[in-house]
């Protein structure tokens, strides 16, 4: 005879399948969870392959628009002086911009660099003036370099 709760084995049984069943909802919620993710991945993907082919077709379309513009500027030389002449004078022009926003990118850059390199400095300052260790005085007690 058993006495009003000694019913261990059934109870431990409906834990179980409780268990059981927490384990395979949590385990179904976190395959969906990856299956949303993963779709939304691979629109996100379409998405950037569509826009890096529209973005290719407007670099290209901005190369043939640039080779035009140098042709009719050719000609438009052409007409003042000889052929070789006017290709040696664009070329001239051509390198001259292109020198000068070189220099231009380069005082940019390192500009850049200086601002980050002393916001750097600056920052691992401010750390070791936090962070400075605890030195010990003759007497043996600690104390800090903090004002």
């Amino acid at each position: 005879m058993r006495a009003r709760g000694d019913n261990t084995e059934s109870a431990g049984g409906r834990m179980g399948d409780a268990a059981a069943r927490l384990a395979e909802d949590t385990a179904e919620l976190a395959r969906r969870e990856v299956r949303a993710i993963q779709d939304e991945a691979v629109t996100a993907l379409r998405r950037f392959g569509t826009g890096g082919l529209l973005l290719a077709g407007a670099g290209t379309c901005g190369v043939l628009a640039l080779g035009a513009a140098h042709e009719a500027l050719l000609r438009a030389v052409e007409s003042v002086l000889p052929r070789g002449k006017a290709a040696g004078v664009l070329m001239c022009a051509y390198a001259s911009g292109a020198i000068a926003l070189g220099v231009l990118a380069r005082n940019r850059i390192r500009a850049g660099t200086n601002a980050t390199a002393g916001a750097l400095e600056k920052e691992a300052g401010q750390l070791e003036q936090e962070h400075m260790p605890l030195r010990s005085d003759s007497t043996g007690s600690r104390k800090t370099d903090a004002p």
